[in-house]
């Protein structure tokens, strides 16, 4: 088992302004989203893009899970600390979340 390690709130933040734009530049044309964040969500602590309401008829599930899978491939890369996990998307509560849920980490109190 690898030794833990911290994550730099801030790195992982910038790297993932730089990913987000990137990705989203990319979509644009597939996948307009007007009123987004970007952030870890409950219940299942994911990282990645809410809408908040989604308009699912302008939002193709397929390409919002290319969309997840290129947030997941890029903030990996982008020397965040964090490994990506599953990429996904889950609709919920009004919300639709596009991103990946990281590997189980555990937070010292």
């Amino acid at each position: 088992m690898p030794a833990p390690q911290s994550i730099s709130v801030h790195k992982l933040s910038d790297a993932a302004r730089g990913t987000v734009a990137k990705v989203l530049e990319q979509h644009k044309a597939k996948i307009p989203l007007p009123d987004y964040r970007f952030g870890f969500y409950p219940p299942h602590w994911w990282l990645g893009i809410i809408v908040r309401p989604p308009d699912l008829d302008k939002i193709p599930l397929g390409e919002a899970q290319k969309l997840a899978n290129d947030l997941a491939k890029g903030i990996g890369a982008a020397g965040a600390g964090i490994r990506p996990g599953q990429a996904g998307v889950i609709l919920g509560g009004g919300n639709l979340t596009i991103g990946f849920a990281p590997p189980e980490m555990f937070f010292e109190p």
